[in-house]
Formats: C-alpha cells, sequence, structure tokens
C-alpha cells in the first residue's frame, strides 16, 4: 500500500470552503483539463455520506471508469472520506480534511492510500502514479486558492 499526502492554506473561512468542495462540481474546477474529467453519473449533487459516482477520464494512463462512494462525511471535523469501489486501482482511500487556522484561513489536507493491481508490475508503476499525483493536486491547489481566495472578504 502506496500513501500520499498534501496540505495547503487557502484564504478563506472553513465554512466556505468545506461548501465549495461539499458541491460535486467542484471536481470540474479542481481537476486538470488534461484528464478530461466527466462526472457520468451521481446519487446526490452535494457530497453526504453514502454518495455514489461514477466519473470517466484519463485517471492514470488510459481513459477508464471510476466507480466512488463516500463512505464517511463528518460536518464537526470537516472531513470527509472517498474510496474507489471498482476502477483503475486495487484499492484508493482519499481522506479530505479542511482545518480553521484562523478567522479567514484553512488548511487542506488530502491522504490518500492507493495500490496498484498487477502485483510486481503495478509496484514498478506506483512512482509513476505518485509524481502524477503532485502535479494534480498542486493544480488542484492553484485552482481552490484562484476560486475562494478572492470569495473570502467579509467573512
Amino acid at each position: 500500500m502506496k500513501s500520499f499526502e498534501q496540505s495547503f492554506e487557502v484564504n478563506c473561512a472553513v465554512d466556505k470552503v468545506w461548501n465549495f468542495y461539499t458541491d460535486i462540481k467542484h471536481l470540474e474546477i479542481i481537476t486538470p483539463p488534461n484528464m478530461k474529467l466527466k462526472i457520468i453519473e451521481t446519487s446526490n449533487k452535494q457530497i453526504v455520506e453514502g454518495l455514489r459516482m461514477t466519473i470517466s477520464g484519463r485517471l492514470v494512463l488510459y481513459n477508464s471508469k471510476w466507480n466512488s462512494i463516500i463512505s464517511l462525511v463528518d460536518i464537526s471535523k470537516h472531513m470527509y472520506i472517498d474510496e474507489m469501489v471498482k476502477g483503475p486501482f486495487k484499492k484508493w482511500k482519499h481522506i479530505h480534511l479542511f482545518s480553521e487556522i484562523g478567522k479567514n484561513q484553512t488548511v487542506i489536507t488530502d491522504k490518500i492510500e492507493f495500490e496498484l493491481p498487477f502485483l510486481f508490475l503495478g509496484k514498478l508503476m506506483e512512482g509513476y502514479v505518485e509524481n502524477n499525483l503532485k502535479k494534480i493536486f498542486k493544480f488542484r491547489a492553484f485552482q481552490t486558492v484562484s476560486n475562494l481566495s478572492n470569495k473570502s472578504a467579509g467573512g
């Protein structure tokens, strides 16, 4: 099992960050365009526990479909977990955590545990996937800051 973690700050109140990230449309905003992400089906427009979603796009090396479920939502901790049910990974668990560090400052932390299929070949590909995750999450941070920092004025 491989893990990846990234944190970044945004000048915005935690409730506004939470509202942005729990609207399913945020995926289209924070995902790099070259991934060609498309939400095929979702059981809710908001991130709620039990939400099921099917997306497609260039998720690893090729175009694929990805089915996931929101396995946990804890509003009091501003945290939710999505897990892949079916897709290009043997296992994928993504913890989204939003922590208030000031009146208009929030730290966003993403923790991912993943395992690739294909045993030895999968192990060889872990570094490639990790490098791609770094690029994806760098874009995610930029888009989040761009979309939220200027909107935090007034509280």
